[in-house]
């Protein structure tokens, strides 16, 4: 089954990436870890970012080894340093 997953970048992924967003078609079964890989070999220049982000859909934060369901939006939540 295919599926259109939808990142949205915050923070420095924003800034890094040039856009907003990135749309990603992909292949279900498929994790949020799997899909972060594929991610992170469309926009090499994302991938550092990647590894430390949190990821959430709506209000819900959710793990790298959930499976994710068809046309999902993932906000991509790089850490914040502050003080």
């Amino acid at each position: 089954m295919a599926l259109t997953l939808t990142f949205e970048f915050h923070g420095q992924l924003l800034r890094l990436g040039g856009a907003s967003e990135q749309r990603l078609p992909m292949s279900a079964p498929l994790t949020l870890d799997a899909a972060l890989q594929a991610l992170a070999e469309l926009r090499p220049e994302l991938a550092p970012v990647l590894a430390r982000c949190a990821c959430a859909i709506g209000d819900r934060l959710i793990l790298r080894r959930e499976l994710l369901q068809a046309d999902t939006r993932i906000a991509l939540l790089p850490p914040v340093a502050g003080g």
